[in-house]
């Protein structure tokens, strides 16, 4: 019974009030506690990652913020990271003013010396443009490139190297001050007196110059500068310049160059006369581009200077004149002077020919209207030696010799003979007394004279000829003064 009981009692229907029980936690919402369960962890995982990936962004964005260099950007091997801008700036100043104050070379020629500095070469920096594109790094673009550009400097480094640059032409003109203070200009030998008594030259010794290279001077300085080798001693190399002119070479170019004498007359006044304006022809010199006039020599012929009277042509006639005769000094110095190779200035021709010298070779002077002039067309000086004795006046002339024993003479050439008028030229001269004649200008023939230069070569051979010009005298025709 008892166990019958049981079984029916197991087996038996719920009744109302079981039913009830049962109804309180229904399966649904089991699983509704479950979704709602799974809905907050996972909501609160969610809020967690986000709030995660809030606090990662403000830490990048905070640490992308930062006024400073980042971790392995370097400069120069420095490592700025941590640093301002402020402190990275006062940091390569002062390198600066270290590298500035190593750029030093020494430059030597002998026991001289040049020290070559950043005052002489000025030297300009860019470590600020560089410290400026350091900074940048991290520090431009948007978020997402800067934290890249900090993330690549942490882990790779990001390098940077300062320099800086020269005034390379500053250094062109030290070179300049440094070879113009060694370079020696070579010294030809050259003519220094000439004595006229005893017709020798003094010569002075040519010496040899020194020329610094400067081309290798500059690539020198330049290369050790490139270098940064500012230990270096710059040593000045440079060649011996050699003269052009030695002293062997001088003294035989010099040498008599010219001789002329003529013939004087008796007469004692005139050759007086032409003994002293030869004496101040005598020992002149005459330096390349200058120029000789005989009046300048003499100056006036005065009695004072003991000129006397004597004869002397004056408007086609021939007078008494102080100082008459020296165009015979004149004339013959003219002839020196050309056979000399000599420029001749100015010259002027008698009113007819002279006895002492061939038709178109005269050269007349009279204070101060005409004179003879000569210039040195040359390269070295000319000396004029001009003396009388026993009835003779001769000039020479020294200096450089002409070129390989050349002589040179002159050859005249009368081309036309002018005869005179026959007819008398009475002419009125109220200074006679009345009622009485003078012979005035003698009857001469006029002739046409062409003068030539003619070059000989050491054997006598001639080389060739100039003309250079034609005189003319005039005819002149029998004149009786009267009053």
């Amino acid at each position: 019974m008892a166990l019958g009981s049981r079984r029916n009692g197991r087996n038996r229907r719920p009744t109302a009030h079981a039913k009830e029980e049962r109804g309180l936690f229904p399966v649904w919402t089991l699983i509704v506690i479950a979704l709602c369960a799974a809905l907050w962890v996972g909501g609160a995982k969610l809020y967690s990652d986000r709030m995660a990936a809030y606090e990662a962004y403000a830490a990048i964005s905070k640490m992308a913020a930062q006024d400073t260099f980042f971790p392995g950007v370097t400069v120069d091997g420095i490592d700025l990271g941590g640093m301002t801008r402020d402190e990275a700036h006062a940091l390569f100043a002062d390198r600066q003013m270290q590298t500035a104050s190593a750029f030093s070379l020494v430059v030597a020629s002998g026991e001289k010396r040049w020290r070559i500095t950043s005052q002489e070469v000025p030297v300009t920096f860019n470590a600020d443009t560089i410290l400026e594109q350091a900074y940048n790094v991290g520090h431009t673009g948007t978020l997402e490139q800067r934290v890249s550009e900090i993330q690549r400097a942490r882990d790779e480094g990001v390098v940077f190297v300062t320099g800086y640059t020269y005034e390379r032409s500053a250094v062109r003109a030290l070179v300049d001050t440094i070879a113009d203070s060694l370079d020696v200009a070579a010294k030809d030998a050259t003519l220094d007196a000439f004595d006229p008594n005893n017709h020798t030259f003094t010569f002075t010794k040519e010496s040899a110059g020194y020329r610094v290279d400067r081309e290798l001077l500059h690539s020198d300085i330049l290369a050790a500068l490139d270098e940064r080798a500012y230990d270096r001693v710059i040593l000045v190399q440079g060649e011996s310049v050699e003269p052009q002119v030695t002293l062997a070479q001088l003294e035989g170019l010099f040498g008599k160059i010219s001789s002329f004498t003529t013939k004087t007359t008796k007469d004692n006044d005139r050759n007086t006369n032409i003994a002293l304006s030869a004496a101040a022809l005598n020992g002149r010199m005459v330096l390349p581009g200058e120029t000789l006039s005989f009046n300048d020599c003499t100056g006036q012929r005065t009695g004072e200077k003991g000129y006397r009277e004597a004869g002397a042509i004056a408007g086609g006639v021939l007078v008494d004149d102080t100082g008459g005769g020296v165009c015979q000094t004149s004339s013959t110095l003219f002839n020196a002077v050309v056979r000399a190779d000599l420029e001749i200035v100015t010259r002027y021709a008698h009113s007819w020919p002279s006895s002492y010298v061939n038709k178109g070779e005269d050269a007349t002077v009279n204070w101060p209207s005409l004179d003879f002039v000569f210039r040195n067309n040359g390269q070295f000086p000319v000396f004029v030696v001009a003396w009388y004795a026993n009835q003779e006046v001769t000039v020479e002339i020294y200096g450089q010799m002409l070129e390989d024993g050349q002589t040179i003479d002159l050859y005249s050439e009368v081309t036309q003979t002018l005869k005179p008028s026959d007819d008398i030229l009475y002419t009125l001269d109220e200074s006679l007394p009345a009622g009485t004649r003078k012979a005035g200008r003698q009857k001469r023939t006029g002739y046409v004279v062409d003068t030539c230069k003619v070059y000989y070569d050491a054997e006598g051979n001639e080389l060739r000829r100039e003309k250079l010009w034609t005189t003319t005298y005039r005819a002149q025709q029998e004149e009786i003064l009267y009053h």
